[in-house]
């Protein structure tokens, strides 16, 4: 930080979080103080002084004082984001103090124009700003020297994600990537993309796999196969027609192309996409499904568990826009399942289940038998559909982000023996070391080392005396409502073991965390590496 900053103060105007339904659009307006806003959901269009931009969860934007600007959110889905307002002070050498209007986060930035830059710890922001907004709550003296405490906290943080990522050259790369997301349709030559960039092709080029974890034009080829399967899933286009769409000139390569890349020829994946499947299941085996491009009419719902409209999880509602909920919590009619004429049907066949041989006399319905791990959904319900090729990708990309988790956990997995637990009303559930997909993936693939003593299979149900007796020395809370996990912190036993006294209590926010589905999978991971390095003062 610079002399100059050294004498800027930063005071807290206001914190307020939107959401706005897809469509709505703001009135154009000048941004009387320092703005940041930080998109939470969803996506949409945002323009600043004349200059549009693409704008997504994830993403942050400062605004300085005086800049105009019109945000149209998402015509598909609605818009979530925080609007944090703030002023800028400096001790002048007479000790007075006057408001700054130009400078800005970075030492000697005195840009009039926006920053955007992508957050690499959302989770990390998101509580931060969720913990700065119950501060501001409270309107007593405390409160508000709590809160500006928080608001540094969160400037801070800010700075170095904005540090981060100029010196990762991302800037740079964004605008590369939205230049391809608006001409892929078009031929496009990549060689332009460094001088739009304004960069060396050599830098570009290691700018870019940092960035994206690709190459310009893999990731270009992505963005084209994306459309197409969009395209060729609606059944209104010939495979010519969405060869050119996306910007193919030749036909004969688009197809040898796709089929590389997908599996299958383009004209059976449109035969097949056109396909009505239901998914009839205590699993949401509509996470496999979806990685593998097919949408299902009808899908299972917890809607009293999950706090989506839908009762689907928080990484499954969008996706799953146009699906019919199926209230998985009531017994299922079979009837309401035919109603929708699907073509598919799929369904666990769960032994002892009453219902079973009226789904076997359904001509539709594909039943088959749980698998012990995740992939073996996948590979399974891939071969019903002809996508196996498909799923083999899907697999190996899942191995690629465990492989990449495990790496940045690994200073924090090794410290210690770790316990999982499940707070389930009165009972407390410990989990063994095999068996269960949430123990593959926390012991067996992020590298948690379990407590040796614990050498059972799946979990065991009322273990709290087993617990007293592991005395453990750290503890992961999974899947445990609030209120259930207070009322055992109220347990004097509870508060004498070893990870309570030392703290050594990890109570995530887990109750969209799936680890049997890849889309499941891979938000798992991100929301529980985001999770632990934050608890260690990584975040």
């Amino acid at each position: 930080m610079s002399v100059h900053h050294n004498r800027i103060s930063h005071f807290l105007v206001s914190l307020k979080k939107h959401s706005w339904r897809a469509g709505f659009r703001l009135r154009s307006r000048r941004v009387p103080t320092h703005v940041l806003c930080y998109v939470a959901e969803g996506c949409g269009t945002v323009t600043i002084n004349g200059k549009t931009g693409e704008i997504s969860s994830g993403t942050a934007v400062l605004l300085p004082p005086g800049l105009r600007i019109e945000a149209l959110a998402t015509e598909k889905a609605p818009l979530v984001f925080y609007v944090l307002s703030y002023v800028e002070a400096a001790l002048q050498p007479t000790n007075q103090v006057v408001e700054m209007t130009k400078t800005g986060l970075l030492a000697a930035d005195l840009r009039t124009d926006s920053i955007a830059f992508p957050i690499s710890l959302p989770a990390t922001l998101l509580s931060k700003l969720e913990e700065l907004a119950a501060a501001l709550s409270n309107q007593d003296y405390a409160s508000v020297l709590h809160g500006q405490l928080l608001f540094y906290e969160l400037l801070s943080f800010l700075h170095t994600e904005q540090l981060q990522h100029a010196e990762k050259g991302m800037g740079s790369v964004e605008a590369t990537l939205a230049y391809m997301q608006k001409n892929y349709r078009e031929p496009l030559d990549v060689g332009i993309l460094p001088r739009v960039a304004q960069m060396t092709p050599s830098s570009y080029c290691r700018a870019f796999k940092r960035a994206t974890g690709t190459t310009p034009s893999e990731y270009l080829t992505h963005l084209r196969m994306k459309q197409a399967k969009e395209l060729l899933a609606s059944s209104k286009y010939s495979v010519k027609d969405v060869a050119r769409s996306v910007g193919f000139s030749d036909e004969l390569y688009f197809s040898r192309l796709f089929k590389k890349r997908e599996g299958l020829p383009p004209y059976i994946y449109m035969k097949q996409a056109g396909q009505r499947v239901a998914v009839v299941s205590k699993l949401f085996l509509q996470d496999h499904l979806l990685a593998m491009g097919i949408q299902p009419i009808i899908a299972p719902s917890f809607p009293s568990y999950y706090t989506t409209k839908s009762g689907f999880p928080q990484h499954l509602h969008h996706r799953l826009r146009g699906t019919k909920a199926l209230n998985a919590e009531e017994t299922i009619d079979p009837q309401e399942i035919m109603s929708l004429s699907p073509d598919v049907i799929v369904r666990m066949n769960v032994q002892g289940r009453e219902d079973t041989d009226e789904w076997k006399q359904t001509p539709q319905t594909l039943l088959f038998n749980d698998y012990l791990h995740w992939y073996e959904y996948q590979m399974n319900i891939a071969a019903m559909f002809q996508k196996e090729s498909v799923a083999e990708g899907i697999i190996r990309h899942v191995d690629t982000v465990e492989k990449l988790a495990k790496d940045a956990l690994k200073s924090i997995t090794h410290k210690g023996r770790w316990t999982i637990l499940r707070v389930l009303g009165d009972e407390v559930r410990m989990y063994g070391v095999y068996g269960h997909a949430l123990t593959d993936l926390f012991y067996h693939k992020l590298g948690f080392q379990p407590d040796p003593r614990v050498t059972h299979a799946s979990y065991r149900a009322d273990a709290f005396s087993e617990l007293l007796a592991l005395d453990p020395e750290r503890i992961i809370l999974i899947w445990s409502e609030k209120s259930h996990v207070v009322a055992l912190e109220q347990n004097p036993l509870w508060r004498e073991l070893r990870a309570v006294r030392e703290n050594h209590v990890y109570y995530p926010d887990s109750r969209d965390w799936d680890p049997w589905g890849p889309l499941g999978r891979e938000y798992m991971i991100q929301k529980s590496t985001s999770f632990f390095l934050q608890a260690a003062g990584h975040g």
